[in-house]
């Protein structure tokens, strides 16, 4: 009877562990993947870093998360999303992950590609890249 139960006790965990990582809670890119579908810099500029390095339609530089977000503001207002489309996303490492994925406006197609860094335990938004298709 031990045994049922021990047994019973190891699929649980089983089951809660496979269901917590299949729901996707810990993919920042799926979150910030869904942000950018919806167009929304304020909610985006949560998950910057202090210093954001951009190229955003020939504006590049490294910016402070203030002037990142106005950036960003400014792109998503003039460029309401119509669809976008996630194509491809990885690692680099364990604690670097990146997303591209074709951004789609009444203004034009847009490829967008992040990177993002985990540094003591807080993934955030480390480069971005907006480019005209």
């Amino acid at each position: 009877m031990k045994a049922i139960y021990r047994k019973a006790g190891i699929i649980s965990i089983m089951i809660v562990a496979f269901a917590l990582f299949f729901a996707g809670g810990g993919d920042i890119c799926k979150d910030i993947n869904q942000i950018i579908s919806s167009g929304n810099a304020q909610q985006l500029s949560k998950y910057l870093n202090s210093t954001v390095e951009m190229s955003i339609l020939g504006n590049e530089g490294y910016f402070s998360k203030a002037q990142a977000s106005a950036i960003l503001e400014d792109f998503f207002s003039k460029n309401k999303p119509t669809s976008f489309v996630p194509k491809q996303g990885g690692s680099d490492s364990e604690n670097t992950k990146f997303s591209t994925g074709t951004y789609t406006s009444a203004h034009g197609t847009y490829k967008i590609y992040y990177v993002v860094k985990t540094v003591q335990n807080t993934a955030l938004i480390h480069k971005i890249t907006i480019e005209k298709k």
